[in-house]
């Protein structure tokens, strides 16, 4: 069935109503009003990508970029983004990535809209044809003929920048090679506007937008050459504007694209928790040297990787990954779902760099000094108090002082049948800028690691349960 174009929007925005609420940020408010704009419907390499704009009881806005693969027929989430009332960004979510891309997540709900929009006359794929082949910036400069669109003296039209390699754009590392502007140019009085800038991605979603008043903010930034404005005049002056020929039919590459050296992802890849980015920020040297002395021989770790789900309080289930380090310092990767930390420890105790997903810099320590010693024995007690240098001149150096005590022992397997021996309980009070917290590790003496008892929440130390515990030796 072929469905009107003004339809289709409709059809979307009922349908993303019946679902706009999933999320827990937005659950239990009342939509008031729920629009799809026809003219950010897009088809590229049979990716359609259309954004609803939502307005909730509570003047809350959101925006939402819906996928459809039209050679599947298949619904994909590609972001959202609640705004303020100047409709700046406050947050984005990739799928349920915070603040960073992540790929395109399945959604059923929206699998019979999938259908219609592929089906659409009226949504095609572009068909590019040169304005310039190469210009001031370097790219060849497209016109999509197959969207033009004359009403009144108003011409819409979509220029497409075509890039030779995967650009990424921060903040949020959103890959593209293409960039599209969406044009309202008056034929009378020749003003032209830029109704929205989209990166797009190779498959053909858009993964990065400027849409509505930030669209508007940075007007002077969307610059026309001279060749894109004879362009616009040439196509007002035509009859019928899809017969615009430019300089040719652009043909593209058939050449699969590699990830640009320059302008590549910037954020950390922490897939299988890999040291790769944290080693692009070293300790200095005499602190480093001075932890491998704490660690070697005596509390040399026993294990490869320690794997375990962690949770304490009311919390979500966390999985945690700890390896080795060459040096025998460990590398954590705490896995939040929305986002993932990464810390470089000492045992598992003191956090000697971190970072998480959303970051581009670690806190990195410069400073560390205590009196820790191994082997443990009952009744010692220790510090373990470091300073992380300000990020900017801003902020002030980041100052955490811990003091702990061993307390006791018993045997770890109390704590998961995974592990043998004997434990340790350490009992240690943590002081920072952010107040004091108090918590229990156990030093696990057949693994030499330390793992958490007790955690800090909501003002009171709650016991932490591990689970699907796994050791590999």
């Amino acid at each position: 069935m072929k469905t009107g174009m003004l339809l289709l929007p409709a059809l979307l925005a009922v349908a993303v109503s019946a679902q706009a609420t999933d999320y827990p940020e937005i659950q239990g408010k009342k939509i008031i009003s729920n629009t799809v704009n026809p003219l950010l419907m897009m088809r590229v390499n049979d990716r359609i990508s259309a954004l609803n704009q939502l307005v909730f009881s509570d003047g809350q806005h959101i925006n939402r970029w819906d996928g459809f693969d039209c050679t599947t027929n298949k619904a994909v989430k590609l972001y959202w983004e609640m705004l303020d009332d100047k409709e700046e960004v406050i947050r984005r979510f990739y799928g349920d990535s915070y603040d960073r891309y992540a790929e395109p997540k399945s959604q059923s709900a929206l699998d019979d809209i999938a259908k219609n929009l592929c089906q659409s006359p009226r949504l095609k794929n572009p068909e590019w044809v040169y304005i310039e082949k190469k210009s001031k910036y370097d790219t060849p400069i497209l016109l999509d003929t197959a969207s033009v669109l004359r009403v009144n003296e108003l011409l819409i039209a979509k220029i497409g920048f075509e890039y030779s390699e995967i650009t990424f754009d921060p903040p949020y590392d959103a890959p593209y090679d293409l960039k599209l502007e969406i044009h309202a140019y008056d034929c009378q009085t020749q003003h032209d506007k830029v109704m929205a800038g989209l990166d797009i991605t190779p498959e053909g979603y858009v993964s990065d937008s400027l849409t509505g008043k930030p669209a508007e903010r940075r007007a002077d930034t969307f610059v026309n050459t001279p060749a894109t404005d004879a362009a616009f005049k040439q196509l007002c002056a035509m009859s019928t504007p899809t017969a615009f020929k430019g300089e040719g039919v652009y043909v593209p590459s058939t050449k699969k694209k590699r990830v640009s050296t320059l302008l590549g992802p910037m954020l950390p890849d922490f897939t299988n928790n890999a040291p790769q980015w944290m080693a692009q920020f070293p300790l200095p040297a005499d602190l480093e040297k001075q932890a491998v002395q704490i660690v070697n021989p005596w509390a040399t770790p026993r294990f490869k990787k320690l794997t375990w789900d962690m949770q304490w309080g009311d919390n979500e289930v966390v999985p945690m990954q700890l390896d080795v380090q060459p040096n025998g310092l460990m590398l954590l990767l705490e896995n939040y779902k929305m986002f993932k930390a990464q810390r470089l420890t000492l045992g598992n105790l003191g956090q000697f760099k971190g970072g998480t997903s959303m970051s581009y810099a670690p806190t990195v320590v410069k400073q560390l000094q205590t009196n820790l010693r191994f082997p443990l024995h009952q009744g010692q007690t220790f510090t373990f108090d470091t300073v992380s240098s300000k990020s900017n001149k801003d902020d002030k150096n980041t100052v955490i002082n811990r003091r702990c005590e061993v307390t006791g022992s018993d045997d770890a397997r109390q704590i998961s049948s995974a592990f043998s021996g004997r434990y340790w309980k350490v009992s240690c009070e943590t002081q920072s800028d952010s107040g004091t917290i108090k918590e229990t590790r156990a030093w696990l003496s057949d693994l030499n690691v330390f793992i958490p008892l007790t955690e800090w929440e909501k003002g009171k130390e709650v016991p932490v349960k591990m689970t699907n515990v796994a050791v590999t030796r």
